[in-house]
């Protein structure tokens, strides 16, 4: 219950505050989330890799070809 509250009270405070001035990461820092990263084409569609990653404390979602894939989307012709 304590952490549910810390971290409620920490989003209030950063859209409040903006993240600057709150010291308030949101999305809170290290939480897993899956960005776009390399691709590859198959029977004439383009597919993209989404893979397993973390977000920064700025809000950013970024991931390397070695992290773990999430899922495919296909993305168009090749």
């Amino acid at each position: 219950m304590t952490k549910v509250m810390t971290r409620l009270g920490d989003t209030m405070l950063g859209a409040l505050l903006g993240k600057e001035e709150a010291g308030a990461c949101v999305p809170e820092h290290g939480q897993s989330c899956c960005a776009i990263s390399n691709g590859y084409c198959s029977g004439g569609n383009y597919f993209w890799y989404y893979r397993r990653s973390s977000y920064t404390c700025s809000g950013g979602c970024s991931a390397k070809t070695s992290d773990p894939v999430c899922y495919t989307k296909k993305a168009g012709a090749c």
